[in-house]
């Protein structure tokens, strides 16, 4: 087929890597990243992938069950797919999201998507929820703290409910006062906690926004506890009739 004569495109390509390392962010087209390892160096494999601040999407194909388990606790992905393709995500079987640099919100197509845009929604979620599929499909919908919560107040006692907020989500409070310089670098906090004025919120947001690193939610009252759970939607073709079942026949 004959290009146009205008615009930028990119033919399929397949590119090999030593690694994800090398791909400094999120590349959307027709390219193809091939990376090779040894078995014995997939946890670092795994510590690659989370480092990288990306978690949309991530497939795997195996037929060894324990290797299943260990990789989708450990990997840091909203949308996990063994033994099928990476696409076609159904709403209400594989609510679909990212976390990180890939996304902070509710998933969209799952059970609490439109309940989180409800004025007043402050329910946790369930550790796992067992989601509707066809027959020979996995779907469990997965939820885990997001980390540490810095509690900023501004009152001692907005302090003390930011601070039973995080233990009810299984997550560390961190009280620090308000400093703008603590909040445009990437330290160790994974969620902001502000109840006061309007203001120094948008404020808070402009310089969160600003900094390196994951994109981070900022709860605005109790209300917003919820937010301190990732969503993590784990899909296992059990036929592997989804998948690529040469590869998985010579996979050891």
């Amino acid at each position: 087929m004959k290009a146009p004569a205008s615009g930028t495109f990119v033919a399929p390509t397949v590119v090999k890597v030593g690694g994800i390392g090398e791909i400094p962010e999120e590349i959307f087209g027709p390219v193809l990243h091939v990376a090779t390892f040894k078995a014995d160096e997939l946890d670092s494999v795994i510590d690659a992938i989370n480092a990288s601040g990306y978690g949309l999407t991530f497939g795997m194909h195996t037929r060894i069950s324990s290797r299943v388990k260990k990789v989708s606790a450990a990997v840091h992905a909203g949308n996990i797919y063994v033994n099928r393709n990476q696409i076609g995500a159904v709403v209400g079987s594989q609510p679909f999201g990212g976390e990180g640099l890939s996304g902070t919100g509710p998933k969209a197509g799952g059970p609490h998507y439109v309940a989180r845009f409800t004025q007043g929604h402050s329910g946790l979620q369930a550790a796992a929820e067992t989601l509707p599929g066809p027959t020979g499909e996995s779907n469990v919908l997965h939820v885990s703290p997001r980390g540490t919560l810095l509690c900023l107040g501004p009152t001692e006692a907005d302090i003390s409910a930011q601070k039973v907020m995080a233990g009810q989500a299984g997550c560390v409070p961190l009280v620090a006062s308000l400093d703008k310089d603590m909040l445009g670098v990437a330290t160790t906090f994974d969620a902001v906690a502000w109840f006061g004025d309007d203001a120094t919120l948008s404020t808070i947001r402009k310089t969160l926004a600003g900094r390196d690193g994951p994109i981070l939610p900022v709860l605005t009252s109790t209300e917003d506890v919820a937010r301190l759970q990732h969503e993590r939607h784990v899909c296992i073709d059990t036929t592997a009739a989804g998948g690529n079942a040469t590869l998985i026949a010579t996979a050891s």
